[in-house]
């Protein structure tokens, strides 16, 4: 069974948290690709994947400037962990499940997925995603208890 993260990235990957500890030792907060990730966040991803084997979707709006190929060389320059297969299609960015849901469709064969996403209103997504979401808190994105729970439910 192919195993999914839809993965945002701010508020999961790049933290409030990260970017005060950058700008408070005057270090970059940008790369050209975007804002620096949380590599609390990097390692957490890491964990997932190295026990999973997962993919990442991306849904993140960053998906509109870079585009897949942009995110595939961010994702090769940062040395992140996992291989990026998708971005969701542009449909709706406030109905992210919306989105979700079509690039589900255009798969073949069984998909087990988690959404990690910090969004603060379930109606980004649909009914029947909700209990595939993993909310995290902003400030401190994919922390090691989120990285548990994804952990237990791609395990299942």
């Amino acid at each position: 069974m192919k195993k999914i993260l839809f993965l945002d990235f701010d508020g999961v990957m790049v933290t409030d948290r990260h970017q005060e500890q950058l700008a408070s030792t005057n270090r970059p907060l940008r790369d050209g690709y975007g804002a620096k990730f949380d590599p609390v966040c990097v390692e957490n991803l890491r964990r997932i994947i190295d026990s999973t084997d997962a993919d990442i979707v991306v849904t993140s709006t960053w998906k509109m400037n870079l585009r897949l190929d942009g995110i595939q060389r961010m994702w090769q320059t940062r040395s992140l962990p996992g291989k990026v297969i998708g971005v969701t299609p542009d449909i709706d960015t406030i109905h992210r499940g919306d989105e979700i849901q079509a690039w589900l469709d255009t798969q073949t064969g069984a998909v087990r997925y988690a959404i990690i996403d910090d969004c603060p209103i379930l109606d980004f997504f649909r009914e029947d995603q909700l209990q595939f979401l993993f909310k995290v808190d902003e400030r401190t994105g994919l922390d090691e208890k989120t990285a548990l729970s994804i952990l237990n439910h791609l395990m299942k």
